[in-house]
């Protein structure tokens, strides 16, 4: 367990972080949302969002059934706070709209009104972890661009490092100041994570000039299934299995390497008005 003192200052950084995956079905919105749980036992007030502007999913992995959506906030008939879903050992979470055309075209003024009432998360979340979407679509880009850290979630498979590959090339395109950093799950062993990391980190260096940062495996673990058919975090469900102990290191390194200049209070504003502009052309 890491909800003690022993978490130190790293803890009482601010965190605004995109999540995303090299493909779907890595396992990146239950490192999301089991990373929000770890990070709430520590003491942080923590907002989960749902990213996936076009595929709402964190509500469902979670067993949580909506009232409101964001749909409702662009409409006027709700406000941000109202929307809030309450999580496992209390995080917030920011469900997304499933089918709503608006949310999916980044210059829209109907997404300039969400970003603006979400700059005002910062007043009940000290951290601000996003579940983007997969791939590299240009709302996608967008959120991973406004964070102060990117975590690029991969498998050992090689469809899925070169898509991990492919993911972090056009990160630093439009950013090569960005901070990303790597997880490898569904990993047997730790060699085989830090073998599938090397082979990014390798080509990475060869041909972007430097190696991505690296917080850890996810082993494989049975209970990470069995926590989905539940609809429960792992965490919550089976605080000491394997994974469950990956996912508080991975908290823990991921907490320890912020800068404290780079916090999550200005995220949504980063978001309204720099991450549009970085977009390659």
């Amino acid at each position: 367990m890491i909800a003690n003192a022993s978490a130190g200052a790293a803890l009482r950084r601010p965190l605004a972080v995109a999540i995303t995956g090299s493909k779907g079905g890595v396992g990146k919105s239950n490192l999301a949302i089991n990373l929000a749980v770890a990070l709430k036992r520590c003491g942080r007030r923590v907002l989960l969002v749902d990213g996936d502007l076009g595929l709402a999913n964190v509500d469902v992995l979670l067993g949580l059934v909506p009232s409101r959506t964001v749909e409702h906030l662009l409409s006027g008939a709700a406000r941000l706070e109202e929307l809030l879903l309450t999580g496992p050992e209390g995080i917030r979470i920011l469900p997304a709209a499933s089918g709503v055309p608006e949310l999916t075209r980044l210059a829209s003024p109907a997404r300039a009104r969400l970003v603006e009432a979400l700059a005002r998360a910062s007043e009940f979340s000290d951290d601000v972890l996003v579940d983007t979407g997969a791939g590299l679509g240009e709302a996608t880009l967008s959120l991973q661009l406004a964070a102060s850290r990117v975590v690029v979630v991969t498998t050992s498979e090689p469809t899925s490092l070169v898509d991990a590959y492919a993911t972090l090339k056009v990160l630093w395109c439009a950013d090569p100041e960005k901070p990303v950093d790597f997880v490898v799950n569904g990993v047997q062993d730790q060699e085989e994570a830090e073998g599938a990391y090397r082979q990014i980190a390798k080509a990475a260096l060869h041909f972007l000039g430097r190696e991505p940062g690296w917080l850890g495996p996810v082993f494989h673990d049975p209970r990470v299934a069995k926590a989905v058919r539940q609809q429960r975090a792992l965490l919550d469900l089976y605080p000491t299995s394997r994974a469950a102990r990956c996912y508080e290191r991975i908290a823990l390194a991921l907490a320890s390497r912020v800068d404290m200049a780079q916090g999550g209070d200005d995220y949504w504003q980063r978001l309204l008005h720099g991450a549009a502009s970085e977009l390659p052309q």
